[in-house]
Parts: C-alpha cells; structure tokens; sequence
C-alpha cells in the first residue's frame, strides 16, 4: 500500500499551478515567543509533565524554521507577495474565550506554574519573536482558535486582495499550521504548506501530517524549490512584457 500511497502523492503534487506573486499570500502561523521559546509556560507546563519533551522542537525552530522563514519573507518582501502573521492568543484577559481542551491545558498550567500555556493577547508572550518582527507592511492577524479562518475574517481579506495562492509556514505543522491549510483549502485556495518553515513535535508528526495533506488538499515544498519556481515565474512575466 505504502508504493500506492507515494504514487498519489505524486501525481497530486504534480498538478501545483503558477505561482502570481501579486495573487499571492505568505501566511506566518503563530510564531510567538510563547510557542517557541523556552521562558514561557507552554514550554514549561509540558516541560514539568515529561521533561525535555520539546527540546526537538524548540531546537528545530531555532536552527532551521527560523531563519529559514526569515529568507522567504524576505523574497516575498522584494516579491511583492503580501505576507500575513497569525497570533494564537485570548481576546479576553482571562481567557474565557478559548476552546474547552485549551482551556483545560491553561488550567493545568496554572495550577502547575501558576501561568497559562496560551497566553492573553496583549501579554509579551504573545508577541512574535524578535527574529521575525512584522514590518509596517505586514498583515498580523489576532485569532483564538487553531484555524486561523474560523475565528478571522481572513478568507474576506485575502478574496478582497484577489489572493488566489496561500504558502503556509510556522507552527506546530499538526496543530494550527495544518489546520489552518486545510481551511484554506477548502475555501478554494490553492495551497502549498513550505515544509522546513514548519516544525512539528517530533520528525515522524511533521512528515506524516505534510503527506496526509499533499494526498488531496494542496501540495509541499521547500523554500528553496518555492523561491525557485516563483522567480523563473517573475522571469518569464517579465520577458513576456517586454516582447510585447
């Protein structure tokens, strides 16, 4: 089954059309300090359960996702692709408007640490991480669920800009990276989910969650190949312009 499996991949992924850099959003999915960094509680609460629990994926983040991420946005800065960052945080203080399973999660935080996992919005937990700052061009979006769509009105600003492609990168790949994707599938984007500007808790989660998506709902690629392709496309526009 597993040869069947890789030949759908493959041919699924084959059909990825053009990539229109002005038809083209980058969205950075909840890269905050509290998602990556150490000092927060979401490390810390699942640090004090099993130990050393995130340090795969905290190191991933650091050495790879990152700068990694840092280089795309950059090339979509000079691309003029519009770039978008998520921030996965309460709007109430008290965070009463989160979900019950992480609302639950904060509880245990809280009675463990004595602070929550998902922080309020305005707390500095919830900031991106000084190595991705947002510019003043950029779009940063509030949202308190794991999809970002579900809870913004992203699909209205992206059909307002006539964003017809959406590259997904950030964290976790599983939880609100995927998700997020998903949704944007299925509200008719094609979608390509940049597969080491993502990190999931472990290789195996990261890899499968990317290979149960490519199967159907959009396609994988890295940011070099993504680079790549974009540009030969901004080569070829550009030719086409000048010839006629």
């Amino acid at each position: 089954m597993g040869e069947k499996i890789d030949a759908l991949y493959k041919f699924v992924q084959s059909g990825l059309s053009d990539i229109i850099p002005k038809k083209t959003a980058l969205i950075v999915v909840d890269m905050q300090k509290y998602q990556v960094e150490k000092d927060y509680g979401a490390y810390k609460s699942l640090d004090n359960i099993i130990p050393g629990f995130l340090e795969y994926f905290v190191k991933e983040v650091e050495e790879k996702v990152t700068p990694n991420l840092r280089k795309l946005i950059d090339f979509c800065h000079d691309a003029e692709i519009t770039v978008i960052y998520t921030k996965y945080s309460s709007f109430m203080p008290d965070g009463s408007d989160f979900s019950k399973s992480i609302k639950f999660l904060n509880n245990i935080a809280k009675t463990r640490l004595g602070e929550v996992a998902f922080p309020y919005i305005k707390h500095p937990s919830s900031d991106i991480i000084d190595e991705l700052k947002p510019e003043e061009r950029d779009f940063v979006i509030q949202k308190n669920t794991s999809g970002t769509f579900i809870s913004t009105r992203l699909d209205s600003f992206l059909r307002n800009m006539e964003i017809e492609t959406v590259l997904v990168s950030g964290v976790v790949t599983n939880f609100c990276v995927h998700s997020t994707a998903r949704e944007a599938s299925d509200y008719g984007f094609q979608v390509v989910i940049v597969d080491d500007c993502c990190a999931a808790w472990t290789p195996d989660i990261h890899q499968s969650t990317l290979k149960s998506f490519g199967l159907i709902y959009g396609y994988i690629s890295t940011y070099e190949k993504l680079i790549k392709r974009i540009s030969r496309n901004i080569k070829k526009r550009k030719e086409e312009v000048t010839l006629h």
